[in-house]
């Protein structure tokens, strides 16, 4: 007994892995423009901190591990709300993806503190007048792609050329095309001006007329939208039928 009993605490204690699996369909790679890409846990921000291993645990269990810059301070309660809703349906019904585990109040606020500490600081908005041409427009585009704009001042000017060939591999994980020399060479420019402490809308970097690539805007698409809701209305279905089998 006491074998067992070791194994099942030591398992416990681990990360759980992310099964991707909604009725036998791996949602990573069917929907790889949406869910987050593959993260090295060490890129974590304080990795040992309990919201960390929080969303280690928890947030893998039916996808990558995303990182806490994935969303601003203003979507995380949100994402967290959807999340709890379809982590408490799979809790409950044992549904397509399998009983998942919940966290308890002590480290859903430990989370919540956490994605709020180190969210992703946006860029401010445009002031009104004309819209953004050149090396903001190519920022914008590029770096808003598959979440907001980042503002380049909430990172060390030293770490972007890093931070960019990262997110150009998760551009290729998440179906967007990859960076052109002319929009990396526009990026690069934008983030210097940021840094320059001129207006980040300034008129200094807007003389050059950048084409984007006709694939950057993201594409609405309803059939995916429905075929996930259609999943998930699957998932609760299946689960009270089983439930009411056990009734029976």
């Amino acid at each position: 007994m006491e074998l067992p009993l070791l194994l099942a605490l030591a398992l416990f204690t681990l990360p759980a892995l992310a099964s991707h699996q909604w009725g036998g369909v791996d949602i990573c790679e069917v929907r790889r423009d949406i869910m987050p890409p593959r993260l090295d846990p060490a890129l974590l921000p304080e990795p040992a901190s309990p919201g960390a291993r929080a969303l280690q645990r928890y947030c893998t269990q039916c996808h990558y591990l995303t990182g806490p810059g994935r969303h601003t301070q203003a979507e995380w309660p949100d994402v967290l709300r959807r999340m709890e809703t379809l982590m408490s349906v799979s809790h409950f019904y044992r549904g397509l993806l399998g009983r998942v585990a919940i966290p308890n109040a002590d480290e859903q606020a430990a989370l919540s503190s956490y994605l709020d500490r180190n969210a992703l600081r946006p860029l401010p908005p445009r002031p009104t007048g004309p819209p953004a041409v050149g090396a903001e427009r190519a920022y914008r585009a590029v770096c808003g792609d598959c979440h907001a704009a980042p503002d380049p001042r909430a990172y060390p000017v030293a770490t972007w050329p890093d931070l960019l060939a990262r997110m150009d591999r998760h551009r290729k994980t998440m179906a967007r095309p990859p960076l052109s020399a002319a929009l990396r060479s526009a990026v690069g420019e934008f983030i210097g001006v940021a840094w320059g402490a001129q207006p980040v809308a300034g008129v200094s970097h807007q003389s050059v007329s950048l084409p984007l690539p006709a694939t950057a805007p993201i594409v609405a698409d309803p059939w995916g939208r429905l075929v996930s809701l259609a999943v998930f209305f699957g998932l609760a279905a299946l689960g009270l039928w089983r439930w009411q089998q056990k009734r029976d």
